[in-house]
């Protein structure tokens, strides 16, 4: 960039600093600024002093050349000089529609409850931020009791924001690429075993959520996944379920609302599985207990949800939220250890795991998007390839331990 230059003119009555500014294709173009001082005797040297401070505030690039810019550039200046509290939240308005509902409900808790609060305070510019500025916000979540996996989605969800801003060349760099990716801990599945598995099985008669938990149990589904099972996906002919909708919670109104979709968590979540006897078996039940219900509660029995799988007695959709504080009952009811209705898909892997399945297997039938993260959540408890190795371990030792 060129040095930027002036000198001082005298125009009625004023002195003006008279400043060469440079067009990006190299164009010289020259800007009239008042110095607001009137030009008499003995004034000279402090109009010399008011153009040199204003040189070295366009040098130092405190001041902005926006008369050198196209509207475009202008308005990247512009925005760029926005506080990152008010920036960020018109970001997440526009990006919400490249995402699912329940990860825009969770950015924009994020967003609510952490980022905006913190960021207001210290009113730095999109522009001004930098890694340790990061650094010091991350110390801020750990500090407060977020554990490190919560602090990484804020580093991630930071990311995407500076990201869109750098491809917007509002930015010129990412400061996340600066800055420290919290650590996080290493996540252990809690599970039942086999045991446990059927005393919770043979615990749930008479309650509304015996299907929900059967099935979480044999198939590994997620809370959405099997929830949003309807009776049209399961094909009792060729013994097969298909799993390809959900049912989530979306509260980014301010209200819960329980919404249906088709659109899955990644394109290996719908998958076709195959139905077991005793499921088939368990559905049939339920399918009469629904019909039965419907004769006698006839119109109060509610009819928007009759293809739906996972319902109570009145018809009504079961809700996520009721499916997590009432498994919480059951255990509790019969003695069992606490663990979350999630480490039923956690149980049913380990269950595969014990009777050395195949880790890409067990993949494809929880709908996993990729290996690894079968591998990472689970590999700690593959036990048949541990006791192969030590085997041959065993083996190729055999004649020292004689």
């Amino acid at each position: 960039m060129k040095r930027i230059t002036g000198r001082l003119t005298e125009k009625n009555g004023k002195w003006y600093a008279v400043i060469n500014l440079y067009t990006p294709d190299g164009k010289r173009k020259e800007k009239w600024q008042n110095l607001d001082l009137e030009a008499k005797r003995g004034t000279k040297s402090e109009a010399n002093y008011r153009l040199n401070e204003l040189l070295a505030k366009y040098n130092s690039g405190e001041l902005y050349l926006m008369d050198t810019m196209t509207q475009a550039e202008r308005e990247r200046v512009k925005t760029a000089n926005t506080p990152l509290h008010e920036y960020i939240q018109e970001w997440l308005e526009q990006y919400k529609y490249n995402i699912a509902v329940l990860t825009y409900s969770a950015y924009r808790g994020m967003v609510k409850s952490r980022i905006v609060p913190y960021f207001r305070k210290t009113n730095l510019a999109l522009k001004d931020i930098t890694g340790e500025d990061l650094n010091t916000y991350y110390a801020y979540l750990l500090n407060s009791g977020l554990k490190g996996i919560t602090a990484q989605k804020h580093h991630n969800l930071l990311h995407l924001v500076f990201k869109h801003a750098v491809k917007h060349r509002i930015i010129p760099t990412n400061p996340c690429d600066q800055a420290n990716r919290p650590k996080a801990e290493k996540y252990i599945a809690n599970y039942y075993n086999a045991d446990k598995l059927k005393q919770l099985l043979n615990s749930l008669e008479g309650d509304s959520m015996r299907i929900v938990v059967i099935l979480t149990v044999y198939y590994g589904l997620r809370r959405s996944e099997v929830l949003g099972l309807k009776w049209s996906a399961i094909d009792f002919k060729e013994k097969r379920i298909h799993i390809r909708h959900k049912i989530i919670e979306d509260k980014t109104s301010g209200t819960t609302v329980i919404r249906g979709l088709d659109v899955m968590k990644s394109k290996s979540s719908f998958r076709s599985l195959p139905l077991i006897p005793f499921i088939e078996q368990e559905l049939l039940r339920e399918k009469e207990k629904q019909e039965e219900m419907q004769r006698v509660f006839r119109r109060t029995y509610n009819k928007d949800y009759l293809d739906y799988v996972c319902v109570d007695p009145l018809g009504e959709i079961i809700k996520p939220q009721y499916v997590t504080e009432h498994f919480k009952v059951i255990l509790r009811k019969n003695g069992m250890d606490q663990i979350r209705f999630h480490d039923l898909r956690h149980s049913c892997a380990t269950l595969m795991l014990s009777n050395n399945e195949e880790m890409k297997r067990i993949q494809a039938w929880l709908g996993h998007s990729t290996i690894t993260i079968t591998a990472d959540t689970y590999a700690h408890l593959e036990m048949s390839s541990k006791v192969t190795s030590a085997e041959k371990i065993s083996d190729a030792l055999a004649n020292l331990a004689m």
